[in-house]
């Protein structure tokens, strides 16, 4: 055999060496295996409240919150999460399982960030919740959807005889109106000046006041009881939708921006019904915050299908 049969020869192995591993013929597969999930998995949402791109908690000022960027004290944040649900890759919507402890049940989960520092959150120490926990059927999950409210059949319950989370008196209302689904309180420094004009009079007279705190307590509203059946009933149910189509619940946690929510909000001020806005359809502060909320203040229904920017995802 001559020299350049040899090399043709050579060449023709190798070449048949490499066509065999680029086919897997080594009996070896390249191919990525597709992700196994257990039957169940853990599931941990963390949530924080944030203003001016950082974490805000009791005893620490909070600056240029609402239109008239005011320097404010918080004084209360705390809401219920119901109807959690995981988003997975088909956009199908998967309910969480919530694990009962003494922030939540079954069907709510209260999360609650008034740790007690500080005058204006009480100055008495306070424990604090700032996690839902819960189970889903094993698969990939690329977002999430919840609710800011109380489920219905729980809404209107005694909070005095209630089970945690339900027994809060804090976030009850009135009996009918059931509990407050989302309480925020701002101090802000100066105060309220809280001005009411009477119409009734002629000329109208005004008068002036100043009250300590501005208020956002979101809830059902127009609710009464049958006399016969016992049974309640909202004209407005005043229930927040969110729906974060990209959340990873592993690497990120949810923020409730103060900034977005207060953005429309003059916190110096209040001219109508409570200091603030606690979900009457006639005061005009209530304007501005159910657009934040997405919620039709004269319908009570939400106004999107959860797209909203007070609730951001955040990297851990």
């Amino acid at each position: 055999m001559n020299t350049i049969q040899q090399t043709a020869i050579s060449f023709s192995i190798i070449a048949s060496a490499l066509v065999l591993t680029a086919c897997g013929g080594s009996g070896s597969s390249n191919t990525a295996s597709a992700p196994v999930y257990p039957a169940t998995m853990p599931v941990s949402i963390n949530f924080e409240l944030l203003a001016n791109g950082t974490a805000v908690k009791c005893g620490t000022p909070i600056s240029g919150m609402g239109s008239k960027a005011t320097t404010a004290d918080l004084k209360d944040a705390r809401f219920y999460v119901s109807n959690v649900n995981l988003i997975d890759t088909n956009d199908k919507l998967v309910p969480v399982t919530l694990s009962a402890n003494d922030w939540q049940n079954d069907q709510v989960s209260l999360i609650s960030f008034i740790d007690g520092t500080g005058a204006a959150c009480g100055g008495t120490a306070l424990p604090t919740n700032t996690t839902l926990t819960g189970t889903v059927p094993g698969a990939a999950y690329k977002g999430i959807s919840y609710e800011i409210g109380v489920p219905e059949a729980l809404n209107h319950t005694d909070y005095a005889t209630a089970a945690k989370p339900m027994n809060v008196a804090a976030m009850a209302w009135s009996w009918t109106s059931g509990r407050k689904f989302l309480k925020l309180e701002l101090n802000p420094q100066g105060g309220v000046n809280v001005v009411r004009t009477n119409t009734t009079t002629n000329p109208p007279t005004t008068t002036t006041s100043n009250a300590a705190t501005w208020n956002v307590h979101l809830g059902s509203g127009g609710c009464t009881t049958n006399a016969t059946t016992g049974a309640y009933s909202c004209t407005n149910a005043n229930r927040m939708q969110v729906k974060l189509a990209n959340f990873n619940y592993s690497t990120q946690k949810i923020s409730l921006d103060l900034n977005a929510l207060f953005a429309g909000s003059d916190l110096t001020s209040d001219t109508a019904g409570a200091a603030g806005c606690m979900s009457g359809t006639t005061d005009s502060e209530c304007k501005a915050i159910f657009e934040g909320l997405k919620i039709d203040l004269p319908s009570g229904k939400p106004a999107t299908a959860g797209v909203q920017s007070i609730f951001v995802a955040r990297n851990k």
